[in-house]
């Protein structure tokens, strides 16, 4: 997942006031109604749960139906919180914020499974890097702060982490980049004791960025990216894949002259898809490839907005179904699509809502078709006496299920 950029950063962050009865109602069933789920009665649909004030929920991790976790980015640190299969709670021990920091601690994506698991934290706001990088471990309960190994080239500049996936409690991955000229993508792997660099084909690649990484269960390791063309000066996009030993560069289609991956995702080793953009960066088109354990295919992607848009958050449930989080370039308006393996189709977890709302949707994950998770922050904007609107923030977790848990 993508560490949205924070709103203190784009807009004056206006202060909440109690009793703001305008707002999204607690758990609020909307209208978008899922197809119903093969050889059941279950006709799943969405339902928005309880949106105090914060400044968005920033990542999902499903680990079963009943076992949900989710990071919420608040205006001072974060909090972790979790889907029992009846309520949602806060999850224990919260991260741990070192002094000072409170107002630029920032929480990124995670992964988790039954007994714990990671995130990814920036102690100094979104623009700022921590050296070498720090990640929040959950471990028998509780939280710590665990820095990073260095990466394969610190002398060229800092290093930056954006996603992470946990294997077990004894390893899990992370990527990004190293900044700097001579920078390349950056590959770190915890042994269950510490992280270290790993060795990769991008490592000393000028300007390669990975965006996403996916442990698949059966099917390795898979990371998504972008490298840049040194004839062209184009970016190209770029898929990393481990089978157990070591990291090899996987061959894609052609995407044409530029083009980039920002998300992953995979219900096995035969479906695995990643989606970006294709195209300049000033007007770019959505682009979606699927390997079915043979082959790469170029799969059409849901219709970009007048200026372009992309793709740039994946789940699949299983084959022949994706859910993608989209972007429309230069207007900030982000949708909810699914693809049933034939045609997409945009859903509106949030129903239809006033004018004066707008949604950011920032993470999707679940546990299968119809048990789906979406993430992000619904925004209201009310005059002002300051010479422009206000942004009054409030978390979103909507939830597509047949009602049953």
């Amino acid at each position: 997942m993508r560490t949205p950029r924070s709103f203190r950063r784009r807009l004056r962050r206006a202060t909440v006031v109690a009793g703001l009865t305008a707002l999204l109602s607690t758990a609020a069933t909307s209208a978008t109604q899922a197809p119903a789920t093969a050889g059941t009665d279950c006709v799943p649909a969405w339902t928005m749960l309880d949106a105090p004030a914060s400044e968005g929920v920033v990542d999902v991790d499903v680990i079963s139906r009943d076992n949900v976790r989710f990071s919420e980015q608040l205006e001072e640190g974060a909090r972790s919180l979790r889907w029992n299969g009846r309520s949602l709670v806060e999850n224990g021990p919260q991260v741990p914020v070192p002094p000072r920091t409170a107002n630029l601690f920032q929480v990124g994506a995670g992964s988790f499974d039954a007994t714990g698991g990671w995130s990814l934290v920036n102690l100094h706001g979104p623009y700022q890097p921590d050296g070498a990088g720090v990640l929040a471990r959950l471990d028998g309960g509780r939280w710590t702060l665990t820095t990073a190994g260095a990466s394969q080239s610190p002398e060229t500049g800092p290093s930056w982490l954006v996603d992470v996936a946990t294997v077990d409690s004894s390893q899990a991955w992370a990527v990004g980049r190293v900044e700097g000229p001579a920078g390349g993508a950056l590959i770190q792997r915890w042994d269950g004791t510490q992280w270290t660099t790993a060795d990769h084909p991008a490592a000393r690649r000028a300007s390669a960025d990975l965006r996403s990484v996916k442990a698949v269960p059966g099917g390795g390791v898979w990371a998504a990216g972008l490298q840049k063309n040194e004839q062209t000066g184009s970016y190209q996009p770029m898929v990393l894949r481990h089978d157990g030993t070591a990291w090899a560069d996987v061959a894609l289609p052609d995407p044409g002259a530029e083009g980039m991956l920002y998300a992953l995702d995979a219900s096995g080793p035969d479906d695995v898809w990643v989606a970006g953009i294709s195209g300049s960066q000033s007007s770019p088109k959505p682009l979606l490839l699927h390997w079915d354990g043979q082959s790469w295919a170029t799969v059409p992607a849901p219709e970009p907005g007048p200026y372009g848009g992309d793709i740039f958050k994946l789940y699949a449930p299983a084959p022949g179904q994706l859910w993608a989080l989209t972007n429309d370039s230069s207007m900030g308006v982000f949708h909810v699509q699914h693809w049933d393996g034939a045609s997409w189709q945009e859903v509106k977890p949030q129903g239809e809502q006033p004018e004066a709302f707008g949604f950011i949707f920032y993470d999707v994950d679940g546990s299968g078709p119809d048990d789906v998770w979406v993430t992000g922050t619904s925004n209201r904007t009310v005059p002002s006496d300051i010479g422009y609107p206000q942004l009054l923030p409030r978390r979103l977790i909507a939830h597509l299920s047949c009602g049953s848990e």
